[in-house]
C-alpha cells in the first residue's frame, strides 16, 4: 500500500514539473505577441465560443470573477476584446473579439502548436495519446 502512495507523489511531482516547464516555455514563445498564457486562455475560449459573458468564461476556465474582470479590461486596453450589451438584459455585457483580437489569437495558435511540438516531440503520437486519455480520466474522477 505504502510504494502506491510514493508512485502518488510522484506522479504529483512529474505532473507539477511539466506544468512549469510547458508555462514557461509557452509563456515565453506568447511574449512577442504581448500576452501570456491567461489572456490566451480568454482569447481562445472567445475564439472557441463567440461573444459571452464574463460569468461564462469564469466558468469554462474554472476562474475567478476578478481575475477574468482584470483580464478583461487587459484585453480591452489592448483592443484584443470588447464588451457589449447583452440584448434584454441592461446589466450583463458580452465579451467579443475585436478583428485585431483574432488576427492575435491566430497567431497565438500557431505559436501553442508550435510550442506543443517542441514540448512533445520526445513522444509518439501513441505516447501523446495515451497521455491525453489518462489525464482525462484523471481529472473525470477528481471531483472539483
Amino acid at each position: 500500500m505504502a510504494g502506491n502512495n510514493v508512485v502518488g507523489v510522484e506522479i504529483g511531482q512529474l505532473l507539477a514539473g511539466a506544468h512549469k516547464r510547458a508555462a514557461r516555455r509557452f509563456a515565453g514563445a506568447l511574449a512577442p505577441l504581448g500576452i501570456d498564457g491567461r489572456l490566451f486562455g480568454v482569447l481562445n475560449t472567445l475564439g472557441r465560443l463567440g461573444p459571452c459573458t464574463q460569468a461564462r468564461l469564469v466558468t469554462e476556465l474554472d476562474g475567478d470573477k476578478s481575475t477574468m474582470m482584470r483580464s478583461v479590461d487587459e484585453l480591452e486596453a489592448m483592443g484584443l476584446a470588447e464588451r457589449r450589451p447583452v440584448p434584454g438584459d441592461r446589466r450583463a455585457r458580452a465579451v467579443e473579439l475585436t478583428d485585431e483580437g483574432r488576427e492575435r489569437l491566430a497567431a497565438a495558435r500557431v505559436t501553442a502548436d508550435r510550442v506543443a511540438g517542441e514540448l512533445f516531440a520526445a513522444m509518439s503520437e501513441t505516447d501523446r495519446t495515451a497521455l491525453r486519455d489518462l489525464l482525462a480520466t484523471f481529472l473525470r474522477g477528481v471531483p472539483d
